[in-house]
């Protein structure tokens, strides 16, 4: 595939992405992002944000996560 098609498939790829995580808060878009295999500087870069910030974010998702697979089921 020629570099400009790749380029411009990456773009409407963004586009979906940011349009379909626009409602979503920075945590839930962090979430769903590292979930589909983004690394730290893409998201940052994908959402607007430092990927220092969004390291911090994973943690904290990372953490309830581990917390909430401890807890039983009601």
């Amino acid at each position: 595939m020629p570099d400009e098609q790749l380029h411009r498939l990456e773009k409407a790829m963004k586009v979906l992405m940011l349009s379909a995580l626009r409602e979503l808060g920075q945590k839930e878009q962090i979430d769903i992002l590292d979930r589909a295999g983004f690394g730290q500087t893409e998201i940052g870069d994908l959402i607007g944000t430092s990927s220092k910030a969004v390291s911090v974010r994973l943690a904290e998702i990372r953490k309830a996560r581990k917390a909430a697979k401890g807890k039983p089921r009601g």
